[in-house]
């Protein structure tokens, strides 16, 4: 095998260095509404990046607070200019930060849930049970329970044995909860997800739910992926719910009254990047090719589109226009967050550099898989003349998340900014050696913090009181000693 590399590489750098991308190819910050200060600095939300580093350390997280309100109203906006009923319901599986999750309340989102913990941070945040769904493949008793309890808006059921699962909890209780059904389509997520339309499964997990009479049949729930850039597979998803519709009220005689579309919509300033892509960054060097942002849909796009969609195959088939619901997640938060990180090395790696900062691979996950801009936020207006890797500060080869990017000439103490952290990085985000990071929120020149930066101490909060070392005790290290010296230790 290493022969075979020995042999083939040089030739496939060889074409690489012939055919390859811009390495200089970037997005301009404009696209996130990012301003530059008079130092050439990066602005959100009207504080200079710099100064956020050095008030709050790094690595932070900055929420723009306009920015994610704007999302929200242009959203909210868009939807209400297409002459349907909907609602609006924020993915917490996302972004599941309190302080971010309140300012999208305020805003007027709901709450769509996947766990018993977030159907409990829902209730703690104030959400009303009205503005409350529950998504999930295999949810657990706890969480049904709760669900069943606080009469949620909809509890979307996945599979047969939920069926009975929550049919029988909902009669011992003497509740007749709200349910939908989470579909497949032709197009879109399956395996693990849902009632297929094609088998007939969805219409038979219909059936049986409607000769229990243990729950309330309202609803049709379908999630058909994340970041997706198309609007023609909500629309064939559309089409063939209808029909599933149709076939309901015309043998069951049930009238669907919400239409969940969930979420998945993408956002112009992120890509999925291919497995073949992620071997050629890494193996070889090929700088990722950033997005194009005219190829996305946008909000006001999306809207017409499922609307039109809604109202053609509604009219077709004789039935009263459903409520829309949508679960956008990525679509509000991901551009209005950012990720700051230090500059603490610069280590030599042949032609190119290794920019080692302190924000690794425990906080940046979605970096395996998507496209996310990268500035050196205090040169923003420097050139680009340099080739770095990233890497973060955990002692593995894993951590060099990001093999070949073109920045600026950096030195020790430059900042970066990893951009639309606002999607999945703190909740993928851990403690692997790390404490995590404080997150701020930036609004009118000022920031303040939504939550604290981990102690070390946060760490081991759960861990056995008695593992650990108190006054008049002797340490672990001192009892080990005495161990191997024939002691026992006290």
């Amino acid at each position: 095998m290493q022969l075979l590399k020995k042999i083939v590489y040089p030739f496939i750098r060889l074409f690489i260095a012939l055919f390859r991308v811009d390495r200089q190819a970037a997005l301009p910050h404009s696209l996130w509404g990012a301003a530059v200060s008079q130092s050439g600095g990066l602005v959100i939300g009207g504080c200079e990046c710099t100064a956020l580093a050095e008030e709050f350390g790094t690595p932070l997280f900055v929420v723009d607070e306009a920015r994610l309100a704007g999302n929200y109203r242009n959203f909210d906006r868009n939807l209400a200019a297409q002459g349907i009923e909907y609602e609006i319901y924020y993915s917490y599986k996302t972004n599941p930060v309190p302080g971010i999750l309140r300012l999208l309340h305020d805003q007027g989102a709901g709450a769509e849930v996947i766990s018993p913990y977030e159907l409990w941070l829902a209730g703690e945040l104030g959400v009303d049970a009205e503005r409350i769904i529950y998504n999930g493949p295999n949810k657990s008793a706890e969480g049904l329970r709760t669900a069943v309890e606080r009469n949620i808006k909809l509890v979307n059921i996945n599979s047969f044995a939920e069926i009975a699962t929550l049919s029988a909890l909902a009669g011992r209780m003497g509740q007749r909860p709200r349910v939908g059904i989470r579909v497949t389509t032709r197009g879109g997520w399956s395996r693990q997800f849902g009632f297929s339309i094609q088998n007939g499964d969805a219409f038979r997990a219909m059936t049986e739910l409607v000769h229990l009479d243990s729950c309330a049949l309202e609803g049709v729930h379908v999630h058909l992926g994340s970041g997706l850039k198309s609007t023609a597979i909500y629309e064939n998803a559309i089409a063939e719910i209808a029909v599933l519709m149709r076939e309901v009220k015309e043998r069951l005689g049930i009238t669907i009254h919400y239409l969940d579309l969930g979420g998945g919509f993408g956002v112009p300033t992120v890509r999925s990047i291919s497995g073949l892509e992620t071997r050629l960054h890494h193996d070889f060097g090929q700088p990722l090719r950033p997005p194009q942002p005219e190829q996305t849909p946008t909000t006001a796009g999306f809207a017409a589109a499922l609307a039109r969609a809604l109202k053609e195959h509604c009219a077709r088939h004789g039935l009263e226009l459903p409520v829309l619901l949508v679960e956008p997640g990525r679509a509000l938060t991901s551009d209005a967050e950012l990720l700051l990180t230090r500059v603490g090395d610069i280590k030599s790696a042949g032609k190119d550099e290794v920019a080692l900062v302190d924000a690794g691979i425990n906080l940046t996950r979605p970096l395996a898989w998507e496209y996310h801009e990268i500035f050196a936020a205090n040169r923003l207006e420097q050139p680009r003349v340099r080739n770095y890797g990233i890497a973060g500060p955990i002692c593995t080869p894993m951590d060099l998340y990001v093999k070949s990017k073109m920045l600026p000439r950096l030195e020790i103490g430059d900042l970066l900014a990893i951009m639309d952290a606002g999607a999945y990085f703190t909740s993928f985000s851990t403690d692997f050696s790390f404490p995590r990071p404080a997150i701020v929120v930036a609004a009118g020149g000022s920031a303040r913090v939504i939550r604290e930066r981990a102690a070390f101490a946060d760490l081991t909060r759960l861990d056995d009181p008695a593992l650990f070392a108190a006054p008049g005790k002797e340490t672990s290290a001192e009892g080990l000693t005495r161990r191997q010296q024939g002691g026992t230790a006290s």
